[in-house]
């Protein structure tokens, strides 16, 4: 959730850096992990709109749902060399407020690239999700690097 396409894994690093530097020779709680993340936690984190991590922990540290994704999409050129992927994504065996933000990638030119994030909520379906590339893209995927933990 951290990774951004221009500076990679540099804000994570950071967070986790403080992290063991503020409970060097200390005991470290859950608690005081949750409050360096909430510190680092990008705009896009900020699910609740309280610039807190609750919602994560809730989820991924406390609770047990893992979730299932069903993905489809297809793609159009729309003007000379740009591209509209158009894509429906489902989430299901979550309980009703369970938050997922599943990102979307373009394979294009030999490489992986994140296009994009989708939140979707409980067991729903986000149809016509709309996002654009410069590239004809080979394909278009969720999860490519096993972001999020999910069913096969």
């Amino acid at each position: 959730m951290m990774y951004d396409p221009r500076t990679g894994d540099e804000v994570f690093i950071q967070m986790m850096r403080e992290f063991v530097q503020s409970h060097f020779n200390q005991n470290a709680s859950t608690e005081s992990f949750k409050q360096v993340v909430d510190k680092y936690m990008t705009p896009g984190m900020d699910v609740e709109g309280n610039k807190q991590m609750g919602w994560f922990f809730a989820q991924w540290v406390y609770g047990t749902d893992i979730p299932r994704y069903k993905f489809d999409y297809t793609v159009a050129e729309e003007s000379a060399g740009n591209y509209l992927v158009t894509a429906n994504l489902t989430q299901s065996e979550v309980n009703p407020s369970f938050i997922g933000l599943v990102p979307i990638y373009a394979e294009m030119d030999g490489r992986t690239l994140l296009i994009g994030r989708a939140r979707i909520t409980g067991n729903s379906s986000l149809s016509d999700l709309k996002l654009r590339v410069p590239r004809k893209p080979k394909r278009v995927l969720i999860n490519a690097n096993y972001d999020v933990l999910a069913r096969k």
